[in-house]
């Protein structure tokens, strides 16, 4: 049989955890999905048209506590402007691997970005 490597289901998450993620995507109208070891949540945004972000607005997000999910990084990282893309990095057993990237839908936003983190203590950095 064939096997898909895409996956609407959150991995092994809790109920409640699980409930969490469903709220955000029906808040926000941004779509989840989960494939080849990492969550994604956006990319593109509900309404976008033209074509994705340049280089220079992704951030790579470090330091991420391994029980932290979407419905907490979302709203964080939203603070510093639209996102266009969220990618989650997982483990098998459903923790995060520790760290992230968040595509700003432009330049200024990633660089306001870093405000966000550091006041979490999360190691960002740019990534493109």
């Amino acid at each position: 049989p064939e096997h898909s490597h895409k996956s609407t289901s959150f991995g092994l998450v809790s109920c409640a955890k699980e409930m969490a993620l469903l709220a955000l995507m029906e808040k926000t109208g941004y779509n989840m999905v989960q494939e080849n070891g990492q969550r994604k949540y956006g990319g593109p945004p509900p309404g976008w048209e033209g074509p994705a972000p340049p280089r220079g607005c992704e951030v790579f997000v470090g330091k991420i506590p391994r029980d932290m999910f979407e419905d907490e990084l979302v709203p964080l990282f939203e603070k510093a402007g639209k996102i266009y893309e969220f990618r989650l990095m997982m483990e098998f057993s459903g923790e995060n691997r520790g760290y992230a990237f968040v595509m700003y839908t432009n330049r200024w936003r990633s660089v306001t970005a870093s405000k966000v983190g550091n006041t979490h203590r999360f190691s960002l950095l740019n990534s493109n």
